[in-house]
């Protein structure tokens, strides 16, 4: 809901390059591939994943989010606001700490060191913005009910 596609997908091969570490787009959609391979698998972590009804959308759509992220160009169009989704699926620092466990035990498994640390710090960044942004929402969320 809210995505479609406006142009043609990148090629498994294409690259990006973020601080001279070349990610293909195949590498970064493998990466999303196994990790909510994971996430599914999780007893913990697949609670707030229960609103996922299309898996194999959702996967295209956050490998496009990574894509973009670390450089690539968007092929998708989107209406997407992340806060908000994360807010009412109970997001939180304990989801977020196991979240950066799997993903970084996913990075390990499917790529060359120098690309797994990489990731993994953009996405701790990612993850403290989201974190900052959800509490502010929250706040919003208790100041509409006084």
């Amino acid at each position: 809901v809210g995505y479609r596609k406006i142009i043609m997908s990148p090629s498994p091969t294409d690259t990006l390059t973020v601080k001279d570490i070349v990610f293909t787009h195949g590498e970064i959609f493998k990466v999303v591939d196994d990790f909510y391979n994971r996430i599914q698998r999780d007893p913990v972590l697949q609670v707030p994943f229960q609103s996922v009804h299309d898996w194999p959308e959702h996967i295209d759509r956050i490998t496009h989010f990574w894509w973009i992220r670390m450089g690539g160009q968007p092929y998708q169009f989107s209406e997407y606001n992340p806060v908000p989704k994360h807010y009412f699926a109970g997001f939180n620092q304990e989801l977020l700490k196991r979240w950066l466990g799997i993903f970084n035990d996913t990075l390990k498994d499917n790529l060359k060191p120098s690309q797994a640390v990489l990731w993994l710090l953009i996405a701790e960044t990612i993850g403290r913005t989201l974190t900052a942004k959800n509490d502010i929402f929250e706040q919003m969320q208790k100041n509409k009910v006084e």
